[in-house]
């Protein structure tokens, strides 16, 4: 007898996951982490080592408060 499979999609993404939906390094989520910038993100646990996890809509603000618009995009709207 099988089990029922039922899919969840994740409401966070772990740091892994999320630099590779930004195209960016883990590392460089770190770095932004240590330096203050970068994405939001959730710390969860303890103080020994906590497990940091970024909101799918978070990294989506981030991306759409990072969007730079060309002046031929400028253009092209008018």
């Amino acid at each position: 007898m099988s089990t029922p499979t039922t899919l969840v999609t994740p409401a966070a993404l772990t740091a892994e996951e999320a630099a590779i939906y930004l195209g960016l390094s883990r590392q460089t989520l770190a770095n932004w982490r240590v330096r203050g910038l970068g994405p939001v993100y959730s710390r969860l646990g303890g103080t020994g080592r906590p497990r940091i996890v970024y909101l799918v809509e978070d990294l989506d603000a981030f991306l759409r408060a990072n969007r730079v618009e060309t002046s031929a995009s400028k253009a092209v709207a008018s």
